[in-house]
């Protein structure tokens, strides 16, 4: 009993973490809850992503509403991303089974170091390849690991804003309606392997979601540049902590 309370203490506060983050910087919120669902929570690795990919989605969409009413989300150029998206979830969720954890791993790794080098480098470019094929493209791609519950929409949000020709709220709008598409894609596949920890993605989509909301709200109103350079340090902590120093343990899966 004594153990049940703390992991649904632990599930709520990890969402509410997550979900300040997605609703602040219109992406980065499985880069937190992964690491806490696994490390925190105790769920085995497999688990973690596949439950962060389902509690994400809820937050991404309460946020996306708040980005609408805003007006930073711009439809005609979000829908090919998000129509790439469900695409690349149905493809993440059909081979999610088939893949080795300690790849998934290293990779969720690289993917949030490359996303801390974002925040601390300028992406600009002169190219641009916002047509529907290349986002629709872009979003597939992304879409596979974002299904893999890997932080694909941090990776969009750099094509977005290098390539894509969008301002960094407008691709955050963008990437937040991305992600449900995505993840409604990959989730039929989790539930048929049983990959999704239901008792505590129901405790993290539960004090998540009003803390997406305050985070979105908060987004219009403040600063966002040393969030971001402060969620930079911390992603790029949990990224060479991924890549490089972590042992992978064998946990008992719930």
């Amino acid at each position: 009993m004594e153990k049940d309370k703390a992991s649904a203490v632990k599930s709520l506060c990890a969402g509410t973490g997550a979900g300040v983050i997605c609703g602040l910087l219109g992406a980065g919120g499985g880069a937190v809850l992964v690491p806490l669902l696994r490390d925190w929570v105790k769920l085995d690795a497999k688990k973690a992503m596949a439950t962060s990919v389902f509690c994400v989605a809820p937050l991404c969409a309460v946020s996306a509403v708040i980005y609408a009413v805003r007006g930073n989300l711009p439809w005609a150029d979000a829908w090919p991303y998000a129509l790439g998206g469900l695409t690349g979830g149905l493809i993440a969720g059909f081979l999610f089974g088939k893949t080795a954890p300690d790849w998934l791993r290293r990779s969720f790794g690289a993917l949030l170091l490359l996303g801390a080098a974002r925040t601390f480098i300028n992406w600009q470019t002169s190219l641009q390849w916002d047509g529907f094929w290349p986002s629709s493209a872009a979003g597939a791609g992304t879409g596979v690991l974002s299904g893999f519950g890997l932080g694909g929409g941090t990776l969009l949000l750099i094509w977005m804003t290098a390539f894509g020709g969008l301002e960094q709220h407008a691709a955050q709008g963008c990437n937040l309606l991305y992600f449900p598409l995505c993840a409604a894609g990959s989730m039929p596949g989790h539930i048929r392997n049983k990959q999704v920890a239901w008792r505590e993605a129901g405790y993290t989509v539960a004090a998540g979601i009003p803390a997406a909301l305050l985070g979105a709200y908060l987004a219009a109103r403040l600063d966002g540049a040393p969030l971001r350079t402060g969620f930079g340090v911390l992603t790029a902590l949990i990224g060479l902590r991924e890549v490089f120093f972590r042992k992978q343990k064998p946990l008992e899966q719930k």
